[in-house]
């Protein structure tokens, strides 16, 4: 286990351990188990495996317009003056 999280947190050339890591991103991505991954035809791995990724891609793109669009529009008001329903409101 701790190979794995070692992996995760600094990948390495390791081949066997980078298409362990791409067949989980798959299995993930579409929920469904390594097994079936494992028994994909290369082709259509290699597809799913592209589309995964492409679309975690535009997920984040998308994450980071929602948030960089709402950080702009949270402005706080300013508490100098008269605060509502006090007097001179």
């Amino acid at each position: 286990m701790n190979e794995v999280y070692d992996f995760m947190r600094k990948p390495t050339p390791d081949a066997e351990m980078m298409f362990d890591s791409a067949a989980y991103f798959v299995a993930k991505h579409y929920r469904i188990s390594l097994t079936e991954v494992w028994n994909m035809p290369i082709s259509a791995f290699e597809k799913s495996f592209t589309w995964a990724v492409a679309a975690e891609r535009v997920k984040a793109e998308e994450i980071e317009k929602a948030t960089d669009g709402a950080k702009s529009k949270s402005r706080v008001g300013s508490t100098h003056g008269p605060m509502p329903f006090s007097e001179g409101w």
